[in-house]
């Protein structure tokens, strides 16, 4: 059986909430459809002249963020096609097809609050019924992340790159979000990879997170990175020449299993400072609502306040990232990050 178009966008949004699995044939190699939205590619193994790798590339986590979904669809469409000659493992997840459909983030949970097993109180009596399209969803996909890992061979580079776009702008419009290490030890290899994808900016995380991409660093030692690629759009609004650089790199890497590479002193590394926490009904965050990400502030504003507690600027060009006061209480409000010279990291030279 056969992709009917070589169009997996297609098929997953026709059978947003399951598929049977099947076989298909594609140039130099064999796939499988795992279940609606999830692709796997096995190039054979003659091919495989370089070092194993095993990608995961997945998208629509958040429904409504369509352009990598577009883009990662018409790499397949050229895998399929013969266009582009596979040497690599390859999972690919178009991650939420309910929401893709309906054209919002979520149905009822955010998906990528939902991993490393925080999915398991939505499917109990804990959860009230409450976010069970997601939180399905979400132990499907580790199930699906670990299979394609548990297959690999002794020695694979495990990667996995999770791309979104944003609601808001933000002052560098290309950013990666770095899973946070126990020991920050970082891999030069792939802030080049990176920089040859056109980011122009690292965050690097402060704790362990419930993310998509932290759940195959935690769970399977991948190296994975959540990537923002810019503005969300409808499908078919998309200006998938943005996506030219990254569309480049990736398929340097399907190709030919390598690592494409740019200078790292293009690009900015910020840490994270702190964790805006919403302690209050009446909290606020003194910005506008479309207050870019990384915008940056002077020492001493007052960029948070409630009748529990405020929260103070500590040092000129402290910036905030990923801000929104309408969180329940308990949750995170935004965080504040501080930038970094990337000569203060310590690398490991090998990818």
């Amino acid at each position: 059986m056969q992709i009917s178009d070589n169009d997996i966008l297609a098929l997953t949004l026709s059978n947003p909430t399951h598929l049977d699995p099947f076989e298909f044939t594609f140039p130099g190699g064999v796939g499988f459809v795992v279940d609606t939205g999830i692709f796997r590619f096995e190039p054979m193994s003659t091919r495989l002249s370089h070092d194993p790798v095993s990608l995961v590339l997945s998208v629509g986590i958040h429904g409504n963020e369509t352009g990598p979904i577009e883009l990662v669809n018409q790499l397949v469409k050229d895998i399929l096609l013969g266009n582009l000659s596979l040497a690599i493992r390859l999972l690919v997840v178009i991650g939420n097809p309910v929401s893709a459909n309906q054209a919002t983030r979520f149905c009822e949970v955010n998906l990528n609050r939902l991993f490393n097993g925080a999915w398991q109180p939505y499917l109990t009596n804990e959860g009230a019924g409450l976010g069970l399209n997601e939180a399905r969803r979400a132990e499907q996909l580790e199930k699906a992340v670990s299979d394609f890992y548990g297959q690999d061979s002794h020695g694979t580079l495990r990667l996995h790159y999770d791309l979104h776009t944003a609601i808001r702008g933000s002052k560098y419009e290309k950013f990666a979000v770095h899973p946070f290490l126990e020991e920050p030890v970082y891999q030069h290899a792939q802030f080049g990879f990176l920089v040859a994808s056109g980011i122009e900016a690292v965050l690097l995380s402060h704790q362990p997170t419930t993310t998509f991409s932290y759940y195959s660093y935690a769970a399977h030692r991948a190296n994975s990175f959540t990537i923002e690629l810019g503005k969300v759009h409808p499908f078919g609004e998309n200006d998938l020449s943005s996506f030219t650089q990254i569309q480049k790199a990736l398929i340097i890497l399907l190709e030919n299993a390598t690592l494409a590479q740019g200078d790292l002193s293009s690009i900015q590394v910020f840490a994270v400072q702190d964790a805006l926490v919403k302690n209050a009904d009446d909290y606020q965050l003194t910005i506008a609502e479309d207050e870019e990400n990384f915008t940056d502030f002077d020492e001493g504003y007052e960029l948070a306040t409630s009748s529990a507690g405020g929260y103070r600027i500590a040092k000129t060009g402290d910036a905030i990232v990923f801000p929104n006061a309408g969180v329940p209480i308990g949750q995170r409000a935004g965080l504040v990050v501080r930038p970094i010279a990337i000569n203060s990291l310590a690398f490991e030279l090998t990818s």
